[in-house]
């Protein structure tokens, strides 16, 4: 529908080629440089009147609904948790490297807030982590452990959402997990105990959830007895303790993730809630242009569970 939008303004313009021009014929430099004056000058047509009615009706500029006292101090407390179980918390920019989201992954650049000055508004953690990983890697500033990331951002998406406790900006808690293959899925067992017991520790101690699991999907030509999933799962269920982890249906229509995905669930008063998702991907294999890097991320809502535990 927006492309036929789009296609509808082009040709009432009579700019056929427009889009060719500023995609592929300027340089970077040289469309930034345009781009900056028409949004001068659109900017210099406003109004104190038109800034304050176009704020009104604009979803994506809102504040969160929140305590943001208690926010803070839940996610103060978050980062103690991630630091002392091993994930380096990172304070990442409000805008990430142009592409972040959708060149190695699967996401849609319409769906993400796109900026000047090669940039867009920061959509997931996660991506920007794996380009900061793999900027690290290239320089030779890191050796082949695995290194363990953290971050809690503010992110916004574009698309439109159904479900009402989901806003168009909102704060995801990322863990990010980048090394090397070191053989027998040492990797995947390791990293996957760790993200779980980690993300089950803040919402039990942070949000005071009782129940609590995971689920692990299948993905991308990976079944429930292939070595991967049943070494990996058969590996955190001997050391969990009271958190359930179980392996459920292949989801073989997913092209995010690799090998598998990761589901954290709760139930509250009843009802069942998705709060959390991850899983493998090759994001530092394409970066770094190697089969024997590997990538765990998880992740989970802490606006959502605020919400929801309040």
């Amino acid at each position: 529908m927006k492309k036929d939008i789009a296609d509808h303004i082009i040709s009432k313009l009579d700019l056929q080629d427009i889009v060719k021009v500023l995609s592929y014929e300027l340089s970077g430099s040289e469309l930034n440089t345009i781009l900056l004056d028409v949004f001068n000058r659109r900017v210099q047509q406003e109004t104190t009147s038109s800034l304050l009615n176009k704020y009104e009706g604009n979803k994506l500029v809102k504040p969160a609904q929140i305590d943001v006292l208690k926010y803070k101090e839940e996610e103060f407390n978050c980062y103690k948790i991630l630091a002392d179980k091993g994930f380096e918390p990172i304070e990442l920019s409000p805008v990430a490297q142009l592409g972040t989201s959708s060149v190695v992954a699967t996401v849609d650049q319409k769906k993400v807030l796109t900026a000047l000055r090669n940039t867009e508004v920061q959509a997931d953690p996660t991506n920007a982590i794996a380009l900061h990983y793999a900027s690290l890697k290239k320089k030779g500033k890191l050796d082949s452990n695995t290194y363990n990331y953290s971050n809690i951002s503010r992110v916004i998406r574009t698309q439109a959402f159904s479900n009402p406790n989901f806003t168009p900006h909102f704060s995801v808690l990322g863990l990010i997990s980048c090394g090397k293959d070191t053989g027998s899925f040492n990797f995947e067992k390791e990293e996957l105990l760790k993200h779980l017991t980690t993300l089950y520790e803040i919402c039990k101690k942070i949000y005071g959830l009782e129940q609590v699991y995971s689920e692990i999907i299948p993905c991308k030509g990976y079944d429930n007895q292939n070595p991967l999933i049943t070494d990996s799962i058969s590996y955190v269920q001997e050391r969990v303790g009271d958190f359930s982890v179980s392996v459920v249906e292949p989801d073989y229509e997913n092209n995010y993730y690799y090998g598998f995905r990761i589901k954290l669930k709760t139930i509250l008063n009843g009802d069942t809630y998705e709060i959390g998702d991850g899983g493998l991907l090759d994001w530092t294999q394409q970066f770094l242009n190697s089969r024997k890097e590997r990538m765990m991320t998880s992740s989970i809502g802490p606006q959502l569970l605020h919400q929801l535990t309040k």
